[in-house]
């Protein structure tokens, strides 16, 4: 072969591995931005699950004091009925005991 022939071939070979090399740095950029973008995607949804968190917990607590409140005045009024009845139980004993004298006098 000519000289100019070799130093062509030598010439081609040189830019095939330089594009090789040049195309491999633009995958590996490619990818490095990639990771990146993801990086950045998980530390967004990172913090959109803390404030999901943060609202289901404060929404839970505000659920928590609304059925104290409930629950108490509930309660409240049980105990209420609770003693009314009670006294109901005392003055209907109080007057089955009046009507069994009643009936020993007779």
């Amino acid at each position: 072969m000519s000289k100019e022939v070799v130093k062509n071939v030598e010439g081609m070979e040189t830019r095939g591995r330089a594009k090789k090399a040049s195309s491999s740095r633009d995958m590996l950029s490619d990818l490095e931005d990639r990771v990146v973008t993801l990086e950045e995607s998980v530390r967004d949804i990172k913090e959109r699950v803390d404030d999901v968190d943060d609202r289901l917990h404060d929404g839970l607590q505000s659920i928590k004091k609304q059925l104290k409140v409930y629950v108490l005045d509930n309660v409240e009024k049980l105990a209420g009925r609770d003693n009314a009845v009670e006294a109901m139980i005392t003055a209907l004993k109080e007057e089955i005991v009046e009507l069994k004298d009643e009936l020993t006098i007779y």
